[in-house]
């Protein structure tokens, strides 16, 4: 197991979505109010957009 040395009252950064520590150095996005791993990016847009998601088909329809 490794142990991570902390800055006394540094709050670790998190993934909103799956809680996973975010590291120093590792890219991460942040939207609305939400950060995201880059694995979670996906769940992320897919939030974000679903006002916008359309079915061929069905547009327009309620």
């Amino acid at each position: 197991m490794t142990l991570i040395r902390r800055r006394p009252g540094r709050t670790a950064l998190r993934c909103t979505l799956c809680g996973r520590e975010i590291l120093r150095g590792e890219e991460y996005w942040a939207c609305n109010g939400h950060v995201a791993c880059g694995e979670c990016l996906l769940d992320l847009a897919r939030r974000e957009l679903a006002p916008c998601r359309e079915i061929r088909g069905r547009e327009g329809r309620p």
